[in-house]
């Protein structure tokens, strides 16, 4: 584990597991988002092409040539869209899962090494938290979901902060979560 992470530990805090995300799991749930970059991406171009652009092809006169402009917020936004997976890529390359006898919590370490900024701690408080879930996935990793509010919503995806994500070792993950929050060991991949 870095040492930045290793920095956030009390006095005596003893680490009962700790893993990382696999980031194809992560870039997988952006994928839908490429769908609504190539939308506003089209709709800013379409805009900026059917208005004829800043030339003197521009179907507007004096100030109102500007019009054409007020596509490129789009057309980012489109950019924006379509990296998404990228950058959450990017971000289970920097996530550590970290189990102790004390707390559990996701790690994210600064996006450069050079900056001496300190993790960023999502830490799973005691009223958040149920009983974990090990969900077993088709590409044989593990989800274990944590959080009340993601299993009062089974039908929505829970969202990245819920819990520990793209595991291979789900049933470790899953029994130091139980011997940390002292629940039964219920938690079998489904």
């Amino acid at each position: 584990m870095p040492p930045e992470i290793t920095a956030c530990l009390t006095p005596g805090e003893k680490i009962l597991w700790s893993g990382r995300p696999r980031p194809s799991v992560f870039i997988l749930r952006g994928l839908p988002n490429l769908a609504y970059g190539v939308t506003w991406g089209v709709l800013g171009a379409f805009w900026y092409h059917g208005s004829g652009g800043i030339g003197k092809y521009s179907a507007f006169e004096g100030w109102w040539k500007l019009v054409p402009l007020l596509s490129l917020p789009f057309i980012l936004a489109g950019f924006s869209f379509f990296f998404y997976p990228i950058r959450l890529g990017a971000l289970a390359r920097r996530t550590w899962y970290v189990v102790t006898d004390r707390r559990i919590f996701i790690a994210e370490t600064a996006r450069s090494p050079r900056r001496n900024d300190p993790p960023t701690l999502r830490v799973f408080s005691a009223e958040e938290m149920a009983a974990p879930v090990l969900q077993k996935r088709s590409d044989g990793f593990y989800d274990l979901i944590l959080t009340k509010r993601a299993l009062a919503n089974p039908h929505l995806k829970p969202r990245l902060d819920a819990g520990f994500f793209g595991l291979e070792e789900g049933e470790q993950a899953a029994s130091a979560v139980n011997a940390s929050t002292k629940h039964p060991a219920d938690s079998a991949p489904r």
